[in-house]
Protein backbone atom coordinates (compact mmCIF):
# COMPACT_ATOMS: atom_id res chain seq x y z
CA UNK A 1 0.00 0.00 0.00
CA UNK A 2 1.34 3.81 -0.66
CA UNK A 3 0.05 6.98 -1.20
CA UNK A 4 0.89 9.15 -4.32
CA UNK A 5 2.19 12.59 -4.56
CA UNK A 6 2.61 13.07 -8.10
CA UNK A 7 1.49 14.90 -11.29
CA UNK A 8 -2.20 13.49 -12.80
CA UNK A 9 -0.24 11.84 -15.75
CA UNK A 10 2.36 10.38 -13.72
CA UNK A 11 -0.50 9.35 -11.12
CA UNK A 12 -2.53 7.35 -13.96
CA UNK A 13 0.77 5.54 -15.07
CA UNK A 14 1.57 4.55 -11.73
CA UNK A 15 -1.95 3.33 -10.92
CA UNK A 16 -1.64 1.22 -13.78
CA UNK A 17 1.68 -0.69 -12.88
CA UNK A 18 1.20 -0.98 -9.21
CA UNK A 19 -2.49 -2.86 -10.20
CA UNK A 20 -0.34 -5.21 -11.70
CA UNK A 21 1.53 -6.21 -8.59
CA UNK A 22 -0.90 -5.82 -6.10
CA UNK A 23 -0.11 -3.03 -4.83
CA UNK A 24 -2.64 -0.63 -3.31
CA UNK A 25 -2.57 3.20 -3.59
CA UNK A 26 -4.10 5.02 -0.06
CA UNK A 27 -3.88 8.41 1.19
CA UNK A 28 -3.06 7.47 4.87
CA UNK A 29 -0.16 5.15 3.76
CA UNK A 30 3.07 5.31 5.76
CA UNK A 31 5.15 5.09 2.35
CA UNK A 32 4.86 7.85 -0.76
CA UNK A 33 5.75 8.18 -3.37
CA UNK A 34 6.77 11.57 -4.45
CA UNK A 35 7.68 13.05 -8.12
CA UNK A 36 9.90 15.92 -8.11
CA UNK A 37 8.62 19.25 -7.77
CA UNK A 38 6.21 17.76 -4.88
CA UNK A 39 5.95 18.24 -1.14
CA UNK A 40 8.11 15.66 1.14
CA UNK A 41 5.09 14.57 3.60
CA UNK A 42 6.96 14.63 7.15
CA UNK A 43 6.93 11.47 9.32
CA UNK A 44 6.37 9.25 6.41
CA UNK A 45 8.88 7.03 4.23
CA UNK A 46 9.27 8.79 1.08
CA UNK A 47 10.92 7.67 -2.33
CA UNK A 48 11.26 10.66 -3.89
CA UNK A 49 11.70 10.23 -8.03
CA UNK A 50 11.70 12.07 -11.79
CA UNK A 51 8.28 11.92 -13.30
CA UNK A 52 10.20 10.17 -16.38
CA UNK A 53 11.59 7.31 -14.16
CA UNK A 54 8.39 6.37 -12.64
CA UNK A 55 9.50 2.55 -13.98
CA UNK A 56 12.07 2.46 -11.71
CA UNK A 57 10.33 2.88 -8.71
CA UNK A 58 7.93 0.04 -9.75
CA UNK A 59 11.14 -1.57 -9.91
CA UNK A 60 12.05 -0.62 -6.69
CA UNK A 61 8.59 -1.45 -5.05
CA UNK A 62 8.24 -5.03 -6.64
CA UNK A 63 12.12 -6.08 -5.73
CA UNK A 64 12.58 -4.21 -2.38
CA UNK A 65 15.71 -2.42 -1.98
CA UNK A 66 18.35 -5.56 -2.59
CA UNK A 67 21.27 -5.72 -0.72
CA UNK A 68 22.91 -6.48 -3.40
CA UNK A 69 22.43 -3.10 -5.82
CA UNK A 70 25.95 -1.78 -5.77
CA UNK A 71 24.47 1.90 -6.45
CA UNK A 72 22.90 1.53 -2.80
CA UNK A 73 25.26 -0.59 -1.02
CA UNK A 74 28.32 1.30 -1.60
CA UNK A 75 29.85 4.70 -2.42
CA UNK A 76 33.32 5.40 -4.83
CA UNK A 77 34.99 8.26 -2.55
CA UNK A 78 38.02 10.09 -3.78
CA UNK A 79 41.11 10.40 -1.15
CA UNK A 80 44.75 10.62 -1.57
CA UNK A 81 44.64 10.84 -5.44
CA UNK A 82 42.48 7.17 -5.43
CA UNK A 83 39.27 5.83 -5.41
CA UNK A 84 38.30 3.55 -2.78
CA UNK A 85 35.06 1.88 -2.23
CA UNK A 86 33.29 2.49 0.80
CA UNK A 87 30.61 0.63 2.80
CA UNK A 88 27.49 2.94 4.14
CA UNK A 89 28.08 1.06 7.77
CA UNK A 90 31.55 2.62 7.21
CA UNK A 91 30.41 6.14 6.87
CA UNK A 92 29.78 7.85 10.26
CA UNK A 93 28.40 10.87 8.85
CA UNK A 94 28.14 13.12 5.33
CA UNK A 95 28.55 17.00 4.80
CA UNK A 96 28.64 19.33 1.83
CA UNK A 97 30.65 21.92 2.09
CA UNK A 98 31.93 24.57 -0.04
CA UNK A 99 33.95 21.79 -2.10
CA UNK A 100 31.47 19.28 -2.75
CA UNK A 101 30.27 16.21 -0.60
CA UNK A 102 32.58 14.67 2.10
CA UNK A 103 31.97 11.31 3.52
CA UNK A 104 33.67 10.91 7.37
CA UNK A 105 34.79 7.70 8.16
CA UNK A 106 36.57 6.55 11.42
CA UNK A 107 39.80 8.05 10.38
CA UNK A 108 39.27 9.20 6.92
CA UNK A 109 37.73 11.57 4.56
CA UNK A 110 36.46 11.50 1.31
CA UNK A 111 35.02 13.24 -1.68
CA UNK A 112 31.76 12.08 -3.06
CA UNK A 113 29.60 12.37 -5.83
CA UNK A 114 26.06 12.93 -5.87
CA UNK A 115 24.04 14.96 -2.93
CA UNK A 116 22.70 14.83 0.67
CA UNK A 117 19.22 14.71 -0.89
CA UNK A 118 20.22 11.30 -2.77
CA UNK A 119 22.01 9.56 -0.10
CA UNK A 120 18.83 10.67 2.66
CA UNK A 121 16.45 9.16 0.20
CA UNK A 122 18.82 6.03 -0.83
CA UNK A 123 20.40 5.52 3.21
CA UNK A 124 17.54 6.84 5.20
CA UNK A 125 16.45 2.91 5.15
CA UNK A 126 20.06 2.29 6.38
CA UNK A 127 20.02 4.25 9.65
CA UNK A 128 20.84 7.72 7.92
CA UNK A 129 19.08 11.28 9.03
CA UNK A 130 19.23 14.41 8.18
CA UNK A 131 20.07 16.82 11.06
CA UNK A 132 20.85 19.89 9.69
CA UNK A 133 20.96 21.59 6.25
CA UNK A 134 24.39 20.30 5.77
CA UNK A 135 24.73 17.14 7.03
CA UNK A 136 23.63 13.38 7.35
CA UNK A 137 24.17 11.32 10.38
CA UNK A 138 25.06 7.35 10.54
CA UNK A 139 22.61 6.45 13.75
CA UNK A 140 24.65 3.24 13.98
CA UNK A 141 27.50 5.20 14.95
CA UNK A 142 26.16 7.60 17.31
CA UNK A 143 27.69 6.96 21.14
CA UNK A 144 25.79 10.10 23.09
CA UNK A 145 22.20 12.17 22.32
CA UNK A 146 23.26 15.44 24.38
CA UNK A 147 20.32 17.75 25.16
CA UNK A 148 21.57 21.27 23.87
CA UNK A 149 20.10 24.96 24.06
CA UNK A 150 16.92 26.22 21.89
CA UNK A 151 15.60 22.51 21.81
CA UNK A 152 18.85 21.38 19.65
CA UNK A 153 20.53 18.24 20.46
CA UNK A 154 24.42 17.67 20.22
CA UNK A 155 25.75 13.94 18.46
CA UNK A 156 28.49 12.68 19.91
CA UNK A 157 30.14 9.58 17.71
CA UNK A 158 32.35 6.71 18.14
CA UNK A 159 35.20 8.54 17.37
CA UNK A 160 34.29 11.51 19.72
CA UNK A 161 33.43 13.89 16.61
CA UNK A 162 30.70 15.92 18.25
CA UNK A 163 27.47 17.36 15.37
CA UNK A 164 24.85 19.82 16.39
CA UNK A 165 21.59 18.76 15.34
CA UNK A 166 19.55 22.12 14.29
CA UNK A 167 16.08 23.07 16.01
CA UNK A 168 14.53 22.24 12.35
CA UNK A 169 15.55 18.67 12.16
CA UNK A 170 15.63 18.15 16.17
CA UNK A 171 11.68 17.37 16.16
CA UNK A 172 12.40 14.60 13.06
CA UNK A 173 15.54 13.14 15.17
CA UNK A 174 13.28 13.08 18.57
CA UNK A 175 10.53 10.88 16.44
CA UNK A 176 13.08 8.97 14.73
CA UNK A 177 14.68 7.79 17.87
CA UNK A 178 11.28 8.08 19.93
CA UNK A 179 12.70 10.47 22.83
Amino acid sequence: MVQLLCSNIVYEKLKKELSKYQIEIKPDSSLVLVENGYNIPDGKLSVVFDGIDYMNVIKLLITGIREDLHFINTIVGFRDNKFEVIEPIDVFYLEAGPNGITAFTEFNRYSIKETLQYYENVWGIKGFIRINKSQLVNLLHVKEIIPWFNSRYVLRMENNTELEVSKMFSKKLRSTLKI
